[in-house]
C-alpha cells in the first residue's frame, strides 16, 4: 500500500511541476510545447485522482472484512 501511496503522490507532484513550468518558463509559454505540457500534466492529474479512488475504494474493502 506504501508503494501505491508514493506513486500518486509523485504523479500528482510531476503534474504540478509541470503545469507550472508551462506558465512560468516564457520559452514554454510562447511555443507549440505548451499545449503537450499541459496535456502531460492533464494526464498525470487525471491518473493521480483515478488512484486516491482506487487507494480509497482498497481501503474500505479491506476495513470491511477486518470488522
Amino acid at each position: 500500500m506504501k508503494n501505491k501511496v508514493k506513486r500518486t503522490i509523485l504523479m500528482l507532484l510531476v503534474a504540478l511541476i509541470l503545469f507550472s513550468a508551462s506558465m512560468v518558463i516564457p520559452a514554454l509559454h510562447y511555443s507549440k510545447w505548451k499545449d503537450l505540457v499541459q496535456g502531460a500534466a492533464l494526464g498525470l492529474t487525471i491518473a493521480g485522482i483515478i488512484s486516491i479512488i482506487t487507494l480509497i475504494l482498497d481501503y474500505l474493502r479491506e476495513s470491511k472484512r477486518g470488522a
